[in-house]
């Protein structure tokens, strides 16, 4: 089946200097859930002169600047989601400012112990904020993942600095437990840290091991399932640990290096187009993106996941020879906003209406209580390391 192809509609650099890479957008819009946004009339990216731009989604004209947020920004994450006029970023100057889209204004800074941040995660509502540390040098050294509580930012509440040994990629938190915290590293590990616990080694709840440097991972909506997306990229899918500790652990669906099966040569990001996943996939030396539906087959097992070409889109051209950074699909236009090296940001519309048609009922996500967990198991740290380091900026 031939892919559905997006109509490529605007194109703006955004008054940026010459050579500079845009690394992400998001979108500002109120956001009931993880995967359910308002209609989005304004987007937000950060790019390599160091500057949060706010743009107009409709035209892709900038509508406000923010110089210097941070010295060598590394980080853009929403703040907030009702009524979501917050946005985060964070830089290798080790601070952590919080914005407010309305006045341009910082509204808060947070100081690490550490510089180098490579990694955050907020919830404005739960007054939690964390970051995660990069390794600047060869071979292992600490890369913390600190806890704060944003009415007390003098010192973190939560300091895990053991861990991980390389650079921290992802953090997430889970999206129905708010203790559970997801961290992804280069040292090839994803760990799941219960943050209601003092003390790292009982925090520790699980250790993944990827056997390769994680470039992204993050919970799979709504379930727990979890997904890694390696530097060398190779895609597997793992299940959160049951309280249980009698309950094994199903095993993991790897894919393996993808380059072949998608016929690309990275793997640019886990996106989701309402409440349905698409691994992007890019091809720089033909200007090639393409998003495969990842769809789970829940009669076949517990961690049946299946790439299929069927459903494909495409994003012909897409950055040309440069890499895509980082995608959001708006699915009440149906718009598709694209970010890369090549300092652009392009929007994308679907002329077919089934291809980005949401199901209103299907993004309605339940929410469950918190559970408190079980000691940690006793092998949890007998860890392997991934030898590969990840240069994500």
């Amino acid at each position: 089946m031939a892919p559905r192809m997006l109509t490529p509609t605007l194109s703006s650099n955004l008054g940026l200097p010459p050579n500079s890479y845009i690394y992400k957008i998001i979108s500002t819009a109120p956001r009931q859930d993880p995967l359910t946004y308002s209609r989005t009339d304004q987007l937000a990216v950060i790019s390599s002169d160091d500057s949060l731009c706010f743009l107009d989604s409709a035209t892709l004209n900038p509508n406000g600047v923010i110089k210097n947020v941070n010295d060598k920004v590394t980080c853009l994450e929403r703040a907030n989601d009702l009524p979501s006029n917050i946005v985060a970023t964070a830089g290798r100057d080790g601070l952590l400012q919080l914005w407010d889209k309305r006045s341009r204004q910082r509204v808060m800074s947070v100081q690490s112990p550490h510089k180098l941040i490579s990694s955050i995660v907020c919830d404005y509502q739960k007054n939690f904020i964390a970051a995660g540390i990069e390794n600047p040098d060869d071979g292992p050294n600490s890369s913390p993942v600190y806890v704060w509580d944003q009415r007390n930012i003098q010192a973190p509440l939560r300091e895990f600095v053991e861990s991980h040994t390389d650079t921290v990629t992802s953090l997430q938190l889970h999206p129905n437990l708010p203790t559970l915290l997801l961290s992804a590293s280069t040292d090839g590990l994803v760990n799941i840290f219960d943050t209601s616990k003092p003390d790292e080694d009982d925090a520790l709840y699980q250790v993944i091991n990827h056997r390769s440097a994680v470039a992204h991972a993050g919970f799979m909506y709504s379930s727990t399932d979890i997904y890694a997306i390696g530097t060398d990229e190779t895609l597997s899918f793992y299940a959160l640990q049951s309280q249980a500790e009698e309950q094994s652990e199903p095993t993991p669906k790897a894919f393996g290096d993808t380059r072949e099966q998608f016929d690309c040569e990275y793997l640019a990001k886990m996106h989701w187009v309402g409440s349905d996943a698409y691994i992007a996939t890019g091809k720089h030396s033909s200007g090639e993106l393409r998003l495969f539906p990842v769809q789970k087959n829940a009669q076949a097992g517990p961690l049946e996941y299946n790439c299929n070409a069927e459903g494909t889109l495409q994003l012909p051209g897409a950055h040309g020879e440069e890499i895509v950074r980082d995608l959001f699909t708006d699915v009440h236009t149906r718009t598709t906003y694209t970010c890369g090296e090549d300092g652009y940001v392009r929007a994308w519309v679907s002329q077919d209406s089934e291809t980005m048609d949401i199901d209103e009922a299907s993004e309605t996500k339940s929410s469950s209580k918190s559970k408190d967990r079980k000691e940690k198991r006793k092998d949890k740290k007998d860890k392997r390391k991934g030898d590969e380091r990840f240069a994500p900026y």
